[in-house]
């Protein structure tokens, strides 16, 4: 049960952590550029998927 709470407020944590940082320019950037990334990985995944 320990260490279902310990990974619980890890999610949590992480969650607010990336809110804040999301509010920052730089923050905003980072997450503009990770998108970005995550769109195009997965236009290749289903360009890939429907050859």
């Amino acid at each position: 049960m320990g260490k279902f709470v310990a990974a619980l407020l890890g999610v949590i944590s992480g969650f607010v952590i990336a809110h804040v940082l999301k509010e920052t320019p730089e923050g905003r950037t980072f997450f503009a550029r990770a998108k970005a990334t995550l769109d195009t990985f997965t236009e290749g995944v289903k360009h890939a998927y429907r050859q």
